[in-house]
């Protein structure tokens, strides 16, 4: 698997969480930038330009929903493709998540290698919004 130096920002609250992630990123030839809450992810989005964002919901200051609804706002980061990880299952979140511009979904907790895949094929696929 190529990743070329592919840059992975993890938006999480839950430390255990952002670990894992980056670790298994990391092991898997992946960059990882961290945020803690969606206020700090926007910020790191608009100043790391990464190639995809990982972003839970249920975190402080603001939620993922909204930071993603501020990612896909900005110029700099609205074709930055979203993949929310978050424990929220049910469909308004679901289907909230994609109409406001996500491309991915996956439920915590989650099966390590469905991730990858999900990551590989976004980032394999050269992912436009415009297609």
């Amino acid at each position: 698997m190529e990743t070329n130096g592919k840059k992975i920002l993890v938006v999480d609250d839950e430390q255990d969480i952002v670990s894992v992630i980056s670790k298994v990123l990391t092991k898997c030839g992946y960059d990882t930038i961290t945020a803690a809450d969606g206020l700090e992810g926007i910020a790191k989005a608009q100043s790391e330009l990464p190639d995809l964002i990982l972003l839970d919901n249920l975190m402080p200051n603001m939620n993922g929903l909204a930071a993603l609804e501020g990612l896909k706002a900005l110029e700099e980061t609205k074709d930055i493709p979203v993949i929310m990880v978050t424990v929220l299952a049910d469909e308004d979140n679901v289907n909230n998540a994609i109409k406001n511009g996500a491309i991915g979904y996956v439920i915590k907790p989650f099966e390590r290698d469905v991730l990858l895949e999900k990551i590989n094929n976004i980032l394999e696929c050269k992912y436009s919004p415009n297609i």
